[in-house]
């Protein structure tokens, strides 16, 4: 579980990352991010993914992936990540690898 002081929860907040943050992509994930005053991340997989069921077990995936990756990603940026069509097929590995690549590609990994 993602501890709640890391958990980006604002609808605000997530409009502005969308519409003002910069953007990554990934093979499974899209990541956008701005500077904040602390690491905060939120989650998103919209319909695309598939019903609710899956689009939850994306969302669960992306987060055990953030969580293992914390120690790594630096402090200070807002971000969200979003699940892509075929996240819900892989394995955890493949996700947290891609993740990490995307966050490289992103310079956000310390």
């Amino acid at each position: 579980m993602l501890p709640a002081r890391y958990r980006l929860k604002k609808r605000k907040t997530f409009n502005y990352l969308h519409q003002k943050g910069q953007r990554v992509t990934g093979q499974y994930v899209t990541v956008f991010f701005a500077a904040g005053t602390a690491l905060k991340v939120g989650f998103s997989a919209s319909k695309k993914v598939g019903n609710s069921v899956v689009r939850h077990r994306a969302c669960r995936l992306m987060r055990e992936a953030v969580r293992s990756l914390l120690p790594q990603i630096k402090p200070r940026y807002q971000l969200i990540v979003v699940a892509k069509p075929e996240l819900p097929a892989q394995h955890l590995l493949f996700i947290t690898l891609d993740l990490q690549n995307t966050l490289k590609k992103a310079g956000l990994m310390l």
